[in-house]
């Protein structure tokens, strides 16, 4: 992550910790407080309702007594009451009700007009009638006397009943007057106008939601908060018996709460607007007073490199950034002599010198390293180590090589050089570490052994090769021969040859001339031959040939191309020499004999057999 987005970073906690902290303070003091004003004001409206109903219950009771004063005569004879006289009323009903007898009448009613909870069945009118009777005979069972105005629930319709006494003074009869009014939409509307809140009539409350010890006809509830915007609050109806009628919940907004939310969020808003101003403005002095000169502090040290030696950072501020800049300038200083001194070390060496990447790449080598193999810098800088070597599938200092070598142990390989020819060389390795100990590739000093490995080559040829000839000498076919007897190189066949009458030659012609004679055989040898078999000069005139992995037949069927190939005429410094011819004999491994010294015998004496008669191949013929 860049230093910039990191510095715009570094505020975002700060911010949304001021905010939250402001937010959740907010929440728990002024919000609460807010809430708990609404929950009052709920209550207060709650207290209105009742109050309003109180008074609708104590008109009606007036009005009831006053219609009754108003009757000529005996109430029970107005009975039954014509339309008119009950229309002026304002009930819906007024029933009479003395000594077990009910005289009734019933104003036309609007069903679909009445008020009821959801979910409540359908009405009809007979329904209504006889519920009002149920309800009416069971408060009035205990005794007849009016009972207090009361909200009832008839088929779960809300029904406001008042009841007065209709003894006067001079009347015999007496009894009580009832009379109601159900609720219908129009009041309903008339009550949610007067207290601003929604009023929906529920079934009476259960034993958890009444409560407790309230012996009030009219009962206030616990309030409710319905979601985030709303809350509701229970008047609990019962009647004169005690018995639940109904619930009428009114629910309102919660005014103050909704208004402080949305004062809070205009405050919080405000808040993060001008913290994010403030943290815009002081990122812009950042950018400005300090990004800006790091930006350019680092665009500096990129362009610093082996190919702009001598360039420095440019600030020269006085606070800890000049500081920087200065003392960095004093570290390149020191670096590029440190370089420089190093690279003179290294332009100055006889030796090789190069540094690998992990993948074993060539990354920089010193001017002997390129006069050692013969390729310019740019020709070998980026090839692996091992694509210079003769034998690429067999190479040894490819870079496992390299991890599995002790640090300071010598490597040796054979390079190609540019015009084609195989140097030896011998390379010591060390690892290269960054300054977290991690492995980053491997540097190298590179030595030039050809001269060394040439010299031993030569003593090892004048060891183990007849100078004369060339071919592999006495010492060399012991040792191969005791290699394949002990290997898998069986069956295995031994020839032994000698030149007849090639003491003539040198008594006749000189030394000089057997000698050529003798290069002339080996020549004559070696072209008769095909790998694996391998020629040996023993000393004079005595050859031998090893067969390894042969069959006797295959063995005899060389023994006599070579007797026919060696004993043709030759022809030395002018001279034609016919009387030389090849004496051969034969041995096999193991069917001869298993050990060096016993096979060498028989084939010896298999060759001695044929040199009595000369110019033959003789099989040795185990004595019996």
């Amino acid at each position: 992550m860049k230093l910039r987005t990191r510095l715009l970073w570094l505020f975002v906690p700060p911010l949304l910790l001021v905010l939250s902290l402001v937010y959740f303070a907010a929440q728990g003091m002024l919000l609460a407080r807010l809430d708990k004003q609404d929950e009052r004001l709920l209550v207060a409206e709650a207290e209105r309702l009742r109050a309003l109903l109180g008074n609708s219950f104590e008109r009606d009771a007036n009005r009831l007594r006053q219609w009754a004063q108003a009757i000529p005569g005996a109430v029970p004879s107005a009975f039954p009451l014509d339309a008119a006289t009950l229309g002026r009323s304002g009930f819906d009903f007024i029933l009479y009700y003395a000594s077990g007898e009910q005289r009734v009448s019933w104003r036309p009613l609007d069903l679909a007009a009445l008020e009821r909870p959801a979910g409540a069945p359908a009405l009809n009118l007979q329904a209504l009638h006889d519920g009002v009777a149920e309800q009416l005979a069971r408060l009035l069972q205990p005794q007849d006397v009016a009972p207090p105005a009361q909200l009832l629930a008839v088929l779960r319709v809300p029904l406001i009943l008042v009841a007065v006494d209709t003894a006067r003074s001079g009347d015999r009869a007496s009894g009580v007057l009832l009379a109601g009014t159900f609720l219908d939409s129009k009041r309903i509307a008339m009550l949610q106008q007067q207290l601003g809140g929604e009023l929906t009539w529920l079934p009476s409350a259960t034993e958890q939601q009444r409560p407790v010890l309230q012996a009030e006809l009219m009962s206030i509830g616990n309030r409710q908060v319905v979601d985030a915007r709303h809350q509701s609050i229970d008047l609990l109806f019962q009647d004169s018996l005690g018995e639940p009628q109904l619930r009428l919940q009114l629910t309102r907004e919660r005014h103050l709460y909704l208004e402080g939310e949305q004062q809070l969020n205009v405050f919080l808003g405000v808040t993060g607007g001008l913290i994010g101003l403030a943290w815009l403005l002081i990122y812009l002095a950042l950018d400005v007073t300090l990004l800006r000169r790091i930006a350019r502090l680092h665009q500096e040290l990129l362009a610093i490199g082996p190919a702009a030696a001598g360039r420095r950072l440019t600030d020269d501020g006085r606070d800890e950034l000049g500081k920087l800049a200065r003392e960095a300038n004093r570290a390149l200083d020191r670096l590029e002599q440190s370089e420089a001194r190093d690279r003179a070390i290294l332009d100055a060496m006889e030796d090789g010198y190069f540094e690998l990447d992990e993948q074993a790449r060539i990354e920089s080598v010193n001017p002997a390293f390129c006069r050692l193999l013969g390729y310019p810098a740019a020709e070998v800088i980026g090839r692996t180590v091992a694509s210079l070597q003769e034998d690429q599938q067999a190479s040894s200092v490819t870079e496992p090589a390299f991890a599995e070598t002790e640090p300071g142990a010598p490597l040796s390989a054979r390079l190609r050089r540019a015009d084609g020819s195989i140097g030896h060389f011998e390379t010591q390795i060390s690892r290269r570490h960054n300054a977290a100990g991690r492995l980053i590739g491997y540097r190298g000093i590179l030595h030039d052994v050809s001269e060394h490995v040439l010299h031993q080559q030569q003593l090892f040829d004048l060891a183990y090769q007849d100078a004369l000839t060339g071919l592999a000498n006495r010492k060399a076919f012991h040792e191969d021969l005791a290699r394949h007897l002990h290997g898998d190189a069986l069956p295995l066949a031994l020839i032994f040859l000698d030149l007849d009458r090639f003491k003539q030659v040198n008594d006749r012609f000189g030394h000089d001339v057997g000698d050529a004679l003798l290069v002339c055989m080996a020549e004559r040898l070696c072209n008769a031959l095909r790998q694996p078999a391998k020629a040996y000069r023993l000393g004079g005139d005595e050859f031998t040939v090893i067969v390894p992995n042969t069959e006797f037949q295959a063995a005899a069927a060389l023994a006599q191309r070579l007797l026919k190939v060696l004993g043709e005429p030759v022809s030395v410094r002018g001279l034609s020499i016919d009387f030389v011819t090849p004496s051969i004999g034969l041995a096999l491994a193991p069917a001869h004999a298993s050990e060096v010294d016993a096979l060498v015998k028989a084939a010896d004496q298999a060759m001695y057999q044929a040199k009595r008669q000369r110019g033959r191949v003789c099989v040795y013929q185990p004595a019996e």
